[in-house]
């Protein structure tokens, strides 16, 4: 496997490498993952996210697929939507590396970083935060 391409996530207006997809719980048998075109091997997803804590509040702010017909976006998954949607289905632990990368590992997210910060998250509301350092 790759090492894949993660997804971003804002907090107080800092950009940072998210190793979790949220989006992922989204999809159901009443919410299909849209087809995607033939993935990349660093994005076997087929999309890249953006989320942004608010309010300590996780939300979907942008979201880019890529498709057989062309290249899809946030309208395309949530139709009637104005901006940022609460990802009110997500529950679980957003793992988020800080600092250098002390080991490479070229599979997934699997490399190693001077310190993660893990966010617990249920149905979208932070309920805790830890950090671990890993040197």
């Amino acid at each position: 496997m790759t090492a894949q391409a993660p997804d971003y996530i804002f907090i107080n207006g800092i950009k940072y490498s998210l190793f979790t997809n949220p989006l992922g719980q989204y999809w159901s048998k009443k919410n299909p993952m849209p087809p995607i075109g033939l993935p990349s091997t660093d994005c076997w997803r087929g999309y890249l996210a953006t989320w942004e804590i608010i309010d300590n509040c996780l939300y979907l702010v942008a979201v880019i697929f890529h498709s057989p017909g062309g290249d899809k976006d946030l309208d395309y998954l949530f139709p009637n939507s104005i901006s940022k949607i609460k990802a009110t289905w997500y529950t679980g632990e957003l793992k988020i590396p800080l600092g250098d990368c002390l080991q490479y590992v070229h599979g997934g997210y699997e490399s190693t970083y001077d310190s993660d910060w893990f966010i617990s998250i249920k149905n979208g509301n932070i309920v805790s935060q830890r950090y671990k350092a890993n040197y």
